[in-house]
């Protein structure tokens, strides 16, 4: 059941006539870039913290952990994807963060749907098109925001038509300050099977290891092979997968900015 719809259409930020941006802000000293459009009671944040890329939703009923939303961008269809949020958490994070700044950066109306309880809420907000702000939140981070028409940064898990061979053996972090948490991984794959260039999408908690340490067990130990019905060479296949760590005991994922920093706009 849908428990209600929060219509925003004119927040500080919102779109009237085709030239507005998002409000851009940095802070040098924590190495924080952000694009940000904000209303009353719900934000949303592009961010670059440390070079680790972050799509931050704030406003949203309380969750800890990973939660599914349905997101819809314009006039594009409705889709399921996996987020994740603190310990009872208002904000999510995209666990694929670039192919929903991406889209994010086209402005137009965003649809998010959250479970709360046993309902569910609706928030629409008109966005206005960003073209420099997120630009600069992505260079920050070491990335290229894709041109219209594009589509070559991840949106989900991906094995593009192969299987395991032998999957990565991953080590938790040395010295790990935290006892859960996640790493969004996108690797390309070598004639053997074996793969290459692993980078992370996303960690979390940021500055955990855990991005590194998937990174690090990727490259070291895991395999591929085509999947029955798979036709052509694997060679240079690219391979999206999502890694999990979890220890009894350890603190959650840590609160992180989804705001302007202060007195930093451009």
């Amino acid at each position: 059941m849908l428990a209600g719809c929060l219509l925003l259409s004119n927040g500080p930020s919102a779109a009237q006539d085709g030239e507005d941006d998002w409000d851009f802000g940095a802070d040098p000293a924590r190495k924080l870039s952000i694009a940000a459009v904000t209303f009353p009671n719900f934000g949303v944040a592009v961010r670059c913290m440390d070079t680790n890329l972050s799509v931050v939703l704030s406003g949203l009923p309380l969750a800890s952990g990973e939660r599914t939303l349905r997101y819809r961008m314009g006039d594009d269809p409705e889709t399921e994807a996996r987020w994740i949020s603190g310990s009872d958490s208002s904000s999510a994070f995209a666990i694929w963060p670039r192919s929903v700044a991406t889209r994010l950066s086209r402005g137009g109306r965003l649809s998010i749907t959250a479970q709360d309880g046993e309902t569910a809420r609706r928030f629409v907000v008109d966005l206005p098109a960003s073209d420099s702000s997120i630009s600069q939140v992505f260079r920050a981070c070491g990335h290229d925001l894709e041109p219209p028409g594009q589509v070559s940064a991840p949106g989900g898990a991906d094995f593009a038509g192969m299987v395991w061979v032998r999957s990565p053996e991953i080590n938790f972090p040395d010295r790990a300050r935290y006892g859960s948490g996640l790493a969004a991984i996108l690797c390309y794959v070598r004639p053997d099977g074996g793969l290459r260039d692993c980078t992370a999408e996303s960690e979390f908690p940021e500055g955990s290891g855990f991005g590194r340490a998937a990174t690090l067990g990727a490259h070291q130990t895991a395999k591929v092979a085509a999947s029955a019905g798979s036709i052509g060479s694997i060679a240079d296949r690219r391979i999206t997968f999502v890694t999990r760590y979890s220890l009894d005991g350890g603190p959650g994922l840590t609160p992180a900015p989804s705001r302007l920093p202060a007195g930093n706009g451009d």
